[in-house]
This record gives C-alpha cells, structure tokens and sequence, in this order.
C-alpha cells in the first residue's frame, strides 16, 4: 500500500478544508470499488519558488489497509519551470508505521536526511549509495510535473527518480493516450493524458519483499495528468493499479484553481 501510493505521487489521503493555494485538489481512495479514504493536495507555484502541501488517512479495509493519516509538505526553487526540492517533511501515523522523515535538498542531491524510527532489517536491504542519491525527487515534488509543450505525448514520457527518505526507485511513464474527464465538482472538465507507470525499485528496499515484486512487475499503473490552469505544469486527476486484492484507485472529485 505505502509503496503504490508513494509511486503514484504522494497523493495523500484525508479530508481537510480548502485553503488560498493556487491549485486545490480534494481526492477519494477506492479499493475493488468502496470508498476507504479521502484526501487534499494544495499546491502554490510562482516565477522562482514552490510550495506543496497535503495531509492524509485511510480507514481499515480488512487486512490490507490499516487504519492511518499523515502529512507531507515539500518547499524548493522553480527556475525556468524546472522544479528542485530543498526542504521535504513526511509524518505518518498508522497500525502499520509510524514515524517522521525529514530530507535538505540542493539541486537534485540529497544533503541531509533524518528518519525516525530508523529503518529496520537493514543488512535485507540493498544499501543506498551517493550515486543513487544523485538528480532525485521527492515524491511529492513528483506530483507536480514541468510540461512546457502541456497534453503534448513528451510530457508522459520520462521517467522519476525518487527517493522518500528510505528507498529509492524510479517511475517509468509511457504515453497511453488521451481522454476526456472531468471532476465531480465539475470544476474540471476537459482533455488529460493518460500515461503507463511502471515501478523500478533501486535501492533501500528488501528484494526478496514479495510485495517489491509483486509492484516491480506490475504493469497496470496508470496515471491520468491534468492541465494546472495556463501555468506550464500537469498535475495527476487519476491514478490507478491492478492490485492481488482488486484496483486501487484515488481519484480527484475536487479541483479549485485560485488564480
């Protein structure tokens, strides 16, 4: 669950009221089709900076999903319509973990970076070296996609280095197609881009995990990307995949454009 919904761009999960942001997007979760979460993403861009902010929760859905809610927020420079993290802040706090991870950026390179509780299992997991620390993203600065030529085939295709703190994998987007969609709120209604992602673990993780396995050979991810007003950025409307258990789906019903 943690590594779908960090893979799909951190779209956290909760419900929480609509602030001044310049983009506000209120999203539901749904697993083999019921309602088991909810969530808000605000977003706020300018001529050299950025600011992205969510918060989120779950409710218990059997065995697979615990009860939980956290936040994240993300701050750093845009230069150009280029997007580079400098301050990441994740807390978590469900059955299944808990914790907080704090991460200082400069430039695509990690400079500091601070995880509590620390990692466990460590000598399972494939160490995580300067190299792979090297031109990353966070996850949620990954929500947010530079697309100078907008619903254009070249901004589905590329692929996300992130790191979250803990691991560090890619996404591989492919384009897909386009499609019309709109939110429920009706705020949005019109053209997005539908891309294939796909899931590359690259180091931090445990390779025997089965469900690592499981997501690196998964070829259901999908992510709908929609226009940010006139602003040269995509943001997702719609993300899904085919888990063992049934599709998993968050969906945005909600989307508020301040300016």
């Amino acid at each position: 669950m943690r590594s779908f919904l960090l893979s799909a761009f951190a779209i956290a999960l909760t419900t929480s009221q609509a602030s001044s942001a310049d983009l506000y997007m209120k999203y539901k979760l749904y697993a083999v089709g019921l309602p088991i979460g909810s969530g808000v993403l605000n977003v706020d861009l300018d001529d050299t900076s950025y600011s992205i902010d969510a918060s989120g929760g779950t409710a218990a859905f059997g065995k697979l999903v615990s009860d939980g809610k956290g936040n994240v927020s993300v701050r750093g420079d845009n230069t150009g319509g280029r997007l580079s993290p400098k301050n990441f802040a994740l807390d978590v706090n469900s059955e299944d973990e808990t914790g907080t991870i704090t991460m200082q950026m400069r430039k695509g390179a990690l400079k500091k970076v601070a995880v509590n509780p620390p990692q466990d299992r460590m000598n399972e997991r494939i160490k995580v070296t300067k190299d792979h620390l090297k031109n990353v993203l966070d996850p949620l600065t990954a929500a947010v996609f530079p697309a100078p030529k907008g619903l254009a085939k070249e901004s589905c295709n590329r692929t996300l280095s992130l790191f979250d703190g803990k691991e560090r994998y890619n996404v591989h987007l492919s384009y897909k197609s386009k499609r019309n969609a709109r939110t429920a709120d009706g705020r949005f209604k019109g053209e997005v881009l539908v891309c294939r992602a796909r899931y590359e673990p690259v180091a931090g993780h445990r390779p025997k995990r089965k469900t690592i396995q499981e997501l690196a050979k998964n070829k259901s991810m999908e992510i709908w990307l929609a226009p940010v007003g006139d602003k040269p950025f995509l943001v997702p409307l719609r993300a899904s995949i085919t888990a063992p258990f049934g599709p998993l789906v968050v969906k945005a019903e909600k989307y508020k454009l301040s300016k």
